[in-house]
């Protein structure tokens, strides 16, 4: 019995000490805005690998990042781009950016690799 209480204990304060705060997230009401979406470099040699930017505001945001060919490391708002020999050409990047009341936007950008 001494033991539940202990560990009825421990997870009230767990429960407790947790934030349901939506402050610490922003405000529900805010709209998403997706301000820009901008490349440090818009062409790349192969190999080579250029910052990549968005700018959004909002309401717990959460990225997704998808591209045409090429290799993006990194998340949420800023990741790199970076073109291999095999994917010269235009290739183009996009960005989604979803808020926490599911409402969504994207962008793209295309990085020239010669």
């Amino acid at each position: 019995m001494k033991k539940l209480a202990i560990l009825l204990g421990i997870i009230f304060s767990l429960v407790a000490c947790g934030s349901n705060n939506d402050d610490e997230y922003g405000d529900p009401d805010q709209p998403l805005v997706f301000v820009s979406l901008t490349a440090d470099n818009d062409t790349i040699s192969p190999g080579e690998t250029t910052k990549i930017v968005a700018v959004a505001t909002g309401y717990r945001l959460a990225f997704t990042w998808t591209k045409s060919a090429g290799i993006i490391t990194g998340s949420g708002n800023q990741v790199f781009y970076t073109v291999p020999p095999c994917d010269v050409g235009r290739n183009r990047i996009t960005c989604k950016v979803t808020d926490g009341n599911y409402v969504s936007e994207s962008k793209d950008i295309y990085i020239v690799g010669e």
